[in-house]
């Protein structure tokens, strides 16, 4: 199989976390070309740098997939929202999002105060500072794209793994939608890591890679 995956790793993870390395695993041994960016969300790449980075990053001349986790998804989503015609490019053959979240802001408990009225920071595995000015443009961002990063899991080539027990990302949007129009959709019975069914992703993983 000629083909290359094009992997985005979550928020507070690596190339080197296990999603990222069982998938790699599973690339080579399909006979693909596993590509993984090590990225700093919310701290050196913000979502707009990132989009930049992408755009140069990601090769079309053979088959290829989009892959990404919790952050990576979000990241993914966002690029098709900005760069439409990928998803029109025949190479182009599924975007599949492990545990995606369409918007940061769905939970303002995850955001908390911190030094009065100077900074602020997303608990989430480790904290995440800004100034205030920094979130505001962060938080227009989010929610600017909200309904149209929604929007793109109806597309055919899009694939969305959920986490039922997920208390990190809502899924309740994404299970709506699904109750208006035909999602490629499926869910594991774990929480947000999905720490005890690797094994299920990447059978899931190795399906939607062999039908292509």
């Amino acid at each position: 199989m000629d083909f290359r995956v094009f992997y985005l790793h979550g928020l507070g993870s690596s190339c080197e976390g296990t999603k990222a390395t069982k998938t790699k695993e599973l690339v080579n041994q399909l006979g693909g070309e596993f590509n993984c960016l090590n990225l700093d969300y919310l701290k050196k790449h913000k979502p707009w740098d990132v989009l930049n980075i992408l755009q140069s990053w990601v090769k079309e001349d053979i088959p290829f997939f989009l892959v990404g986790s919790s952050m990576g998804a979000y990241t993914w989503l966002d690029y098709l929202v900005e760069n439409p015609q990928v998803l029109n490019n025949t190479n182009l053959k599924k975007v599949i999002l492990i545990t995606p979240p369409t918007t940061l802001f769905d939970n303002l408990e995850k955001w908390e105060p911190l030094f009065g009225t100077k900074k602020i920071f997303f608990r989430y595995g480790e904290d995440y500072i800004y100034p205030y000015r920094e979130i505001i443009r962060l938080m227009h961002w989010d929610i600017k794209g909200a309904n149209f990063r929604l929007l793109k899991l109806a597309h055919p080539k899009v694939y969305s793994i959920l986490a039922k027990r997920d208390t990190v990302v809502n899924n309740q949007p994404i299970l709506e939608l699904a109750n208006l129009v035909k999602l490629n959709l499926f869910e594991i019975d774990d929480e947000h890591p999905l720490r005890n069914s690797i094994d299920q992703l990447i059978q899931l993983l190795e399906k939607l890679f062999k039908e292509f």
